[in-house]
C-alpha cells in the first residue's frame, strides 16, 4: 500500500506549495537582504549560491526554485504515508520508517532530512558518521498539527487536498487556458444538486477548518472583540463550518453571530455550532450570496477566503452587498493570503495561492491596495491591512 502510494505521487510530477526553504519577512514590508559573514567556512543552511563570481551575482536562486517543488513532494508523501502519526509518541530512525513503510532506507533517511529542515521533525541523537543514523522525533509544532488526524487542529485534510488534486507543468498549462475556454471546479460544484453539494461540503469543511484554525483563533484579537462593550453582531459570509464565528462568539459574551451559508449546506453548519454549545448565540441564515440580500443590522461582515474564488465583478458585488447589510460605524473585514503591493516581496504562500486558483476557480489573490481601491469604491472609509497569522492578513474597512 505504501509503496503503491510513493510511486503514484512520484508519478504524478512536483508542485511547490508552501516553500519553507524561504526565509522571508512579512510581505507588507520591504525585504531585508542581509550580507554574508565571513566566516572562514561556507555554510550550506540557506537556499542561496553556493558558487562566487566577482559580481556577486550568481544562478543559485533560480535553481532553488527548480528544484525546491521535491521539498513539497516529500512534505504530501510523508503526510500520505502517515509519517508524523506514526512518530507521535516516540522517536523513529531511518531504518524504523523504511520498515514501516516498505521504503528503501535510503529513501526514508531523505524524507526526514527534509522533514527535520522543515521543522517537522527535529534531531533527537545526532550520528557523526551518517544521516542514516540519526533518531528523530516529531517537534511540538508537528505533534499538534499533523500528529492526531481526529483533532481539529490537525492541517493534514488541508495537505490531502494537494496530493490528491497535484498539478503537474502539463495541468497547469491546461488550466491557464482563456476563462471562457474552460469551467472552473468551484462553479461545476455550485451546479450540482443539494444531496451532492452536502456530500461534498463534509469533506470541504474539513480542509478548509485545517486551513483556517489558527486564523480563527487569532481572529478575536485581530479585530479586538474582547474590547467589545455593547452587543454586536459577526455576520460570516460562507461561513461553513462557522470555525470563525465560533472562536469570535467565544471571545466575548456581547457578540453574537449569523452564518449566511446555502440550505443544503445549514445542517451540517449547525451541527458545529451544536457542538460549541452556541446555539443561542449564533444562528444559520440561509441564501446564495449571488443572488440574495445579507443579513442586514450586522456590525462586522467576514469574507474569509472568499474573494480569491471569483472574478472581480462578483467580488465587487459581495463588497456592495456587504456595506449594504452593515450598521453605521460597521467593517467590512476581508481574510486573505494577500499578495504585496510591490509584488516582489510576496510571500511563498501568496504566490503559490495564486497559481493553485488557477484550476479550481475564476479568481487570484489581491493585493492589499487593490482592496483598499475596491472598498473606497463603494463607500468604505479608513481602510488598513494588519497581520491575522503566519502570512494571512485581514483588510478592513469602515462603512460612514
Amino acid at each position: 500500500m505504501a509503496s503503491t502510494v510513493a510511486a503514484t505521487l512520484l508519478r504524478r510530477g512536483g508542485r511547490q506549495f508552501f516553500l519553507s526553504g524561504f526565509r522571508v519577512t512579512h510581505h507588507l514590508a520591504p525585504p531585508t537582504i542581509r550580507a554574508a559573514q565571513p566566516t572562514g567556512r561556507k555554510s550550506y543552511h540557506s537556499s542561496g549560491a553556493l558558487l562566487s563570481s566577482s559580481s556577486g551575482v550568481t544562478n543559485g536562486k533560480f535553481m532553488s526554485y527548480a528544484m525546491l517543488y521535491h521539498d513539497s513532494v516529500a512534505f504530501l508523501l510523508s503526510n500520505q504515508l502517515g509519517i508524523p502519526v506514526f512518530m507521535a509518541n516516540e522517536s523513529k530512525t531511518p531504518t524504523d520508517v523504511a520498515n514501516e513503510f516498505n521504503l528503501s532506507v535510503r529513501a526514508a533517511s531523505a524524507l526526514l532530512v527534509t522533514l527535520c529542515r522543515m521543522d517537522v521533525v527535529e534531531i533527537a541523537k545526532d550520528s557523526d558518521y551518517s544521516v542514516d543514523d540519526i533518531v528523530y522525533r516529531l517537534t511540538p509544532s508537528a505533534k499538534k498539527f499533523l500528529a492526531d488526524r481526529n483533532e481539529l487542529a490537525c492541517v493534514s485534510p488541508f495537505v490531502d487536498t494537494f496530493t490528491t488534486n497535484f498539478i503537474s507543468p502539463d495541468a497547469l498549462l491546461e488550466s491557464s487556458l482563456p476563462a471562457d475556454e474552460k469551467k472552473d471546479i468551484m462553479s461545476e460544484h455550485l451546479e450540482q444538486d443539494d444531496e451532492t453539494v452536502a456530500n461534498n461540503a463534509r469533506h470541504f469543511m474539513a480542509h478548509m477548518n485545517a486551513q483556517s484554525y489558527c486564523c480563527a483563533k487569532a481572529l478575536p484579537q485581530a479585530l479586538d472583540l474582547e474590547s467589545v462593550n455593547k452587543p454586536k453582531t459577526l455576520l460570516d459570509v460562507g461561513g461553513g463550518s462557522a470555525i470563525y464565528t465560533i472562536e469570535a462568539i467565544q471571545s466575548n459574551p456581547n457578540m453574537k453571530g449569523i452564518v449566511f451559508e446555502l440550505p443544503a449546506i445549514k445542517p451540517i453548519t449547525q451541527e458545529y455550532i451544536d457542538k460549541a454549545k452556541l446555539t443561542d448565540r449564533v444562528s444559520v441564515s440561509t441564501g446564495d450570496f449571488f443572488k440574495d440580500p445579507l443579513p442586514d443590522s450586522v456590525d462586522y461582515v467576514l469574507f474569509s477566503n472568499i474573494f480569491h474564488d471569483w472574478p472581480d465583478e462578483i467580488n465587487m458585488n459581495l463588497i456592495q452587498k456587504a456595506y449594504d447589510s452593515l450598521n453605521p460605524g460597521g467593517k467590512i473585514v476581508v481574510s486573505e493570503l494577500l499578495l504585496a503591493d510591490d509584488v516582489v516581496s510576496s510571500t511563498p504562500a501568496a504566490t503559490s495561492m495564486n497559481v493553485i486558483m488557477l484550476p479550481y476557480t475564476k479568481g487570484r489573490q489581491y493585493r492589499p491596495k487593490e482592496l483598499f481601491c475596491r472598498l473606497e469604491k463603494v463607500g468604505f472609509t479608513d481602510p488598513e491591512v494588519i497581520n491575522l497569522v503566519d502570512d494571512y492578513d485581514l483588510v478592513i474597512g469602515t462603512k460612514p
